[in-house]
């Protein structure tokens, strides 16, 4: 009798397709050949490289509109710093990411934070009215900004969320924290971010 050659996942049941289904569920694409090279040589690399945001992050993002058709206009200060983070709102991490970042927005007003929104629609998993409800249940706080082509180029070109970069007063990235190099920080490794570029 002639044995069927399966992938040990397939092998091992429903349960294992399952959690490999969920490890899954916050990289919506995946990547060529020619980017998984590139992600293992870059794995490496310090989390604030200028590879990870070039310089024309903020100025790509600053001319950009959000949601509601307004202009962003300019995010740098001599108080404030930015804090980018690309999410959806069907990722769970993003959520859980958008909560730490509402309450280090709460205790720290010299902080602003945009978001970038990518991959929303991807597999269907929503859509532009369960973006904005649960923006307005979640993160009412948080100005959005609809992911395209240039400004994913200038944000380095995320592929998995959720991603965060802090950029100091003048606009210089000083701290990345790229979902497909690390974990998602905590509070304390946020605010200590955060605390590192404010007077």
């Amino acid at each position: 009798m002639r044995k069927l050659c399966l992938p040990p996942v397939l092998r091992a049941g429903p349960l294992a397709l399952l959690i490999a289904a969920a490890a899954a569920a916050c990289a919506p694409r995946s990547a060529a050949p020619a980017d998984t090279a590139a992600a293992s040589a870059n794995a490496a690399a310090p989390a604030n490289t200028p590879a990870d945001a070039p310089a024309a992050a903020l100025p790509t993002l600053e001319a950009a509109r959000d949601l509601d058709g307004h202009a962003v206009g300019a995010l740098t200060s001599e108080q404030h710093a930015t804090v980018v983070v690309v999410f959806a709102s069907w990722c769970g991490p993003c959520r859980h990411e958008l909560a730490l970042l509402g309450e280090l927005r709460a205790d720290e007003p010299r902080v602003r934070i945009v978001g970038v929104n990518a991959f929303e629609d991807y597999d269907d998993r929503s859509d532009e009215q369960r973006l904005r409800d649960f923006l307005a249940s979640s993160a009412p706080w948080l100005r959005v900004v609809r992911a395209d082509e240039p400004l994913m180029a200038a944000l380095g070109q995320p592929s998995k969320i959720p991603t965060m970069y802090v950029f100091d007063r003048a606009g210089a990235l000083v701290h990345s924290f790229r979902r497909d190099r690390r974990p998602p920080p905590d509070r304390a490794e946020l605010s200590a971010a955060v605390a590192e570029v404010l007077p």
